[in-house]
C-alpha cells in the first residue's frame, strides 16, 4: 500500500483570526471568533448608565424689564426748577419738598400722551393719592414720599390709579363748568335780590347763604349722582356714561347740525370732543377758584370787578 510521506514543515490550515479583540474581551473565543472562520454574534455592549444630577439646575431668573423712558416735559420748556427759589423766602423749604426735579423736567412713564389732554403734567406725583385713605397721610407729605409710593406700584396698580384720577378730574371739570356758568348767571340775573344778603355776590362757602338754596342743590346734584349710579355697571371708564342727548358724538340727534347756517366744531369726532371737554373743564376749575378767591378778598361781585369779561 503506497505510503504518503509526511512533510515535516507542513502546517495545519486554520482560519486567520483578528488579534485586536474589543476592549474588555479576555480571549478570541469571547470575542465571537470560531475555528471554522464564522464570527458568532455577540451581545451588544450595555449602554453606560446615565448619572442623574442630585440637584436640578435652577433656571436663570428673567432679566428685569427696562424702565419706560420718560418724555420731555413740554409744559416746562425752559426747565424751571424749585431750586432757583431763594432759600430765605418764608415757607420755601416746605414748598420745595413737594417737588422732585426730575418730575419738573420730564413726564412720568405712566403719562405717555395716549389720554385726551395728556401733556405729561404730574410734577407732584398725584397718582400716589388715588383712592385716598387715612394711612396715606403718613406716606404722602412730600414729593419724594409720593415718588417712592409710585415706584412700589405694579403697572396694573399705576393704570388703576391713573384711571381713578382721570375720572375724578373729569367729574370736577364738569362740575366746574356748570358752576362757572351758574355763578355768573346768578350775579347777572339776581343782582338786586342778592344785594341784601351777600352784597350781590353768588352764594358760596366764602360768601355765605349757600344753604339757603339747599333744596335745588340736592335736586341737581342728586340727578347727577343717580346718572352715575345707574351707568356705573356699564363701565363709566374715563367719565363716559353714555350721556349724549344732543348727539354731538355721532352728529345724529335732535339738532340738525348739517342744516345749521354755521359749523359746530368737533361734531362726530369723539377724540376731539374729549380733548375739548377736558381743556374747557380745566379752565373752568381755575376760573371758579378765581371767582371765589377774588370775591373773598375784594368783597364785591366778580361780574362788577371785571365787567369786560361779562
Amino acid at each position: 500500500m503506497p505510503h504518503t510521506p509526511i512533510v515535516a514543515d507542513a502546517q495545519p490550515s486554520f482560519p486567520q483570526f483578528a488579534t485586536d479583540a474589543p476592549a474588555g474581551v479576555q480571549s478570541w473565543y469571547d470575542s465571537g471568533l470560531r475555528l471554522d472562520g464564522v464570527v458568532a454574534p455577540t451581545a451588544a455592549p450595555e449602554p453606560e448608565p446615565v448619572v442623574e444630577m442630585a440637584a436640578e439646575v435652577a433656571a436663570p431668573e428673567p432679566a428685569p424689564a427696562a424702565a419706560a423712558a420718560r418724555l420731555e416735559a413740554s409744559w416746562n420748556p425752559k426747565g424751571l426748577d424749585v431750586s432757583a427759589i431763594p432759600a430765605d423766602v418764608p415757607g420755601v423749604s416746605l414748598f420745595k419738598e413737594q417737588f422732585i426735579s426730575e418730575n419738573l423736567n420730564s413726564a412720568p412713564a405712566y403719562l405717555d400722551g395716549s389720554m385726551p389732554g395728556d401733556k405729561g403734567f404730574d410734577p407732584w406725583g398725584l397718582i400716589a393719592l388715588a383712592k385716598p385713605s387715612l394711612e396715606m397721610d403718613k406716606t404722602s407729605r412730600t414729593g419724594a414720599e409720593r415718588d417712592t409710593t409710585i415706584e412700589s406700584m405694579s403697572e396694573e396698580e399705576r393704570a388703576s390709579a391713573l384711571a381713578w384720577m382721570r375720572n375724578s378730574e373729569l367729574k370736577h371739570a364738569r362740575l366746574a363748568m356748570l358752576a362757572t356758568l351758574g355763578w355768573v348767571a346768578a350775579e347777572k340775573l339776581n343782582a338786586k335780590a342778592l344785594y341784601f344778603t351777600t352784597n350781590g355776590k353768588a352764594p358760596s362757602l366764602f360768601n355765605g347763604h349757600l344753604l339757603d338754596y339747599a333744596l335745588p342743590l340736592v335736586v341737581v346734584f342728586g340727578a347727577f349722582a343717580a346718572l352715575e349710579f345707574l351707568k356705573k355697571e356699564e363701565g363709566g371708564l374715563g367719565g363716559d356714561f353714555g350721556f349724549d342727548p344732543l348727539g354731538f358724538s355721532t352728529g345724529k340727534g335732535p339738532i340738525p347740525f348739517d342744516a345749521l347756517p354755521f359749523e359746530v366744531p368737533n361734531v362726530g369726532d369723539m377724540t376731539a370732543l374729549k380733548e375739548a371737554e377736558i381743556k374747557n373743564g380745566r379752565a373752568a376749575m381755575m376760573a371758579i377758584t378765581g371767582f371765589a378767591v377774588q370775591e373773598f378778598i375784594w368783597g364785591t361781585p366778580v361780574v362788577a370787578q371785571t365787567p369786560l369779561f361779562f
